[in-house]
């Protein structure tokens, strides 16, 4: 009986000393992390101050950070509310809608498919999408009194899947300032999820003219949504079981999913009630089953599960001994596709042109915000942004629920994290 009580008493000793000691270990365990990954904490800090005085300013409702360099998290926090309303607060597991974030996801999922060649890439879609092929262009032609008329042509080729990768399909976006195309859009639903399956969605939008001859300009639009859609051929599964098979489960996302019910609600970031932009959550509501899936707009995720798909990219393409792509083939998707074409509506702007999936950085200059040639970022217009940069192996994320300042907040959250950083060991000053 006395040795049952020593052992006893002896495992309760080592308990205690574990959970005596949690403070000072995790300050040594975060300094040793800041001096493998060659960032300043203190500025770092600065980064939860700025969204905490934000949030009291009624800028923001909450939002989560994080940011890892050379394969470390060395910031990770979450400020204010999931749901001021009802004063859920933030979490770092909180759950948002990432719209356009998804486009990244759909996309590596298309781009192991074309490892595998179950997927072409130089292939017209029509290959994989019959109800598209022989798409026209709409041309306006004046006449000699001055009266202008639209007839619908072929364009030289069809669209591709590159030119999907690459938004030079001739596709658009509704939201974008009105024409009669984009209109159609609206009036037909093309964009939405919660009206039509994609079978219903491709009909219509056979109907409808491109906006450009394929190639010939850049325009962000639903081609991601096609890519989606085509990745859901040639697998014969629907899109929500397809990236769980070819991303989420081999990267161990467990939260990032096309819809967030049950007991993920309490998890569920929202928008302030006063948003100017409240049309962006009715149109992707992500907390009801959508008729269809769509690959360019469509997910939830936490701010953990981005940051492994992420990582991942910054790594090569493997992340924890798993390898979802090789690194040749990241290196070519994740560099400039479309060159000098023409801009046209969503272009990142100076400084960066468009690789396979977002803006990819061409020259030193020219942004509003610092990085490197090569650095890739984007977010979604509910409101989070993301960045990765190779060279430094660096990550950045802000998830906030806010349309009007996702801009402003990549560009301040950027201006930050690259001013706490400092050069790795046997890297340049």
């Amino acid at each position: 009986m006395r040795s049952l009580i020593k052992i006893v008493a002896l495992a309760l000793l080592t308990v205690g000393l574990c959970y005596a000691q949690p403070v000072e270990l995790r300050a040594q365990e975060q300094t040793a992390t800041a001096q493998r990954a060659a960032v300043d904490t203190q500025k770092l800090a600065a980064i939860v101050d700025w969204l905490k005085a934000d949030m009291e300013k009624g800028r923001i409702p909450g939002a989560v950070v994080l940011v890892a360099r050379n394969g470390q998290v060395v910031l990770h926090e979450a400020v204010g509310w999931a749901d001021k309303d009802k004063k859920v607060p933030m979490r770092r597991d909180s759950i948002h809608p990432i719209a356009s974030s998804t486009k990244l996801i759909t996309t590596v999922a298309a781009l192991r498919l074309f490892e595998a060649n179950k997927l072409q890439v130089m292939a017209p879609i029509a290959t994989y999408l019959p109800e598209l092929k022989d798409l026209k262009v709409a041309v306006e032609r004046r006449d000699a009194a001055g009266n202008i008329t639209t007839e619908l042509v072929a364009p030289a080729r069809q669209p591709t899947v590159h030119d999907l990768m690459t938004h030079r399909a001739g596709f658009t976006y509704f939201f974008y300032p009105p024409n009669p195309l984009r209109n159609r859009y609206r009036e037909l639903g093309i964009d939405r999820i919660d009206n039509m399956t994609a079978d219903e969605m491709l009909g219509k939008l056979a109907t409808l003219p491109l906006a450009f001859a394929p190639g010939s300009s850049f325009e962000y639009s639903i081609a991601t949504d096609l890519l989606g859609h085509i990745i859901e051929r040639i697998t014969q599964k629907p899109l929500d079981v397809a990236l769980k098979e070819l991303v989420l489960d081999p990267l161990n996302m467990k939260d990032a999913s096309f819809v967030v019910q049950g007991t993920a609600l309490e998890r569920f970031a929202r928008p302030l009630s006063n948003d100017p932009d409240p049309w962006v959550f009715e149109w992707l509501n992500v907390t009801k089953p959508p008729k269809r899936f769509s690959g360019g707009a469509g997910m939830a995720s936490t701010a953990t599960d981005y940051f492994r798909l992420l990582q991942m990219l910054v790594n090569g393409g493997s992340l924890d001994g798993v390898r979802l792509l090789s690194p040749v083939t990241v290196r070519w998707a994740l560099s400039d596709q479309i060159g000098a074409t023409p801009r046209g509506a969503g272009h990142p702007g100076d400084g960066y042109s468009w690789n396979l999936v977002n803006p990819e950085r061409v020259a030193d200059g020219g942004a509003v915000f610092p990085g490197s040639i090569g650095d890739v970022y984007w977010g979604g217009i509910t409101g989070p942004r993301y960045f990765f940069d190779r060279t430094e192996r660096l990550v950045g994320i802000v998830f906030v629920q806010g349309p009007a300042i996702r801009a402003a907040y990549h560009a301040e959250l950027r201006a930050m994290v690259y001013g706490a950083i400092m050069p790795l060991e046997g890297g340049k000053p």
